[in-house]
């Protein structure tokens, strides 16, 4: 009795006081990054510009025209690339699946493709196309499709074999099929595959403009880093980093909630 009475005490003296509300974490991680920054910049790192720096250049990078024309410009690229690969990722990933021989025969290409660093991709391209706008979307393309097909693949290779067989059962036409059968088992795949294809093409999109364009979010951090500018280089990172969570925000997690808002109606049905 003794032992709980010290416990419950002790809890007391431990637990928040009435009407205190914790931050949230990401609030705290925050605070504590841009600390750790402020105590860092012209101390340790000499040549690191202080919170204050960046954000006097973000400002007038957000007031400035030019920033949003090279963030659509690179929005662009981004979107073209990652749907141009995503096309050829569900085509490849599940004929590989449903077929033996082009399975043996595309498995080789992928592993490849996933072995290649995507700077060696994106020098190739340069390469063989030259500079220009058509040698950053076959960069960009090459770099994402290899990821996103084994994403696809594998998510075609666990379909359930068994429902298939009910759908034949049933007389199911191949649009019925595709929607109620396929489709909802295939979905997560192809969700991860479109999430982690758009990241990657986003990381690499910067490479690839500071490399082989005369334009975009990429060139514009290449310039200020040409010019030994390093706050207007973290304010135009800061600004790409700001639209890709926004991305990640608005579209990819609004898309996930609907695509499986039918598990939160199973798990409450239970």
């Amino acid at each position: 009795m003794t032992s709980v009475l010290h416990r419950t005490e002790t809890a007391d003296r431990t637990a928040p006081p009435a009407g205190f509300r914790r931050p949230p974490p990401e609030l705290v991680a925050v605070g504590i990054g841009l600390l750790i920054w402020w105590l860092c910049a012209g101390r340790l790192l000499p040549h690191l510009p202080s919170p204050a720096a960046v954000v006097e250049e973000f400002a007038a990078a957000v007031a400035s025209p030019d920033f949003y024309e090279s963030m659509l410009t690179t929005l662009r690229r981004i979107l073209i690339a990652w749907t141009t690969g995503f096309a050829i990722a569900l085509s490849i990933g599940v004929t590989m699946a449903r077929n033996r021989y082009v399975e043996a025969l595309a498995h080789p290409v992928v592993f490849i493709g996933l072995a290649l660093p995507g700077p060696v991709t994106i020098l190739f391209s340069t390469l063989w196309l030259g500079l220009g706008e058509l040698a950053t979307l076959v960069a960009l393309t090459l770099a994402v499709t290899p990821f996103m097909v084994t994403f696809v693949y594998d998510g075609s290779k666990a379909l359930d074999s068994g429902l298939f067989q009910m759908a034949t059962v049933y007389r199911l036409g191949s649009v019925t099929r595709f929607r109620h059968v396929i489709l909802p088992q295939l979905a997560p795949a192809l969700l991860s595959a479109a999430r982690f294809g758009f990241a990657m093409g986003w990381k690499l999109v910067v490479l690839v403009e500071a490399l082989s364009a005369g334009s975009g979010i990429g060139e514009r951090i290449e310039y200020y880093f040409s010019y030994n500018r390093p706050a207007a280089v973290i304010a135009w990172t800061l600004g790409f980093t700001v639209v890709m969570v926004l991305v990640e925000l608005l579209v990819f997690r609004t898309v996930s909630r609907r695509v499986f808002r039918w598990r939160t109606k199973a798990a409450s049905a239970r």
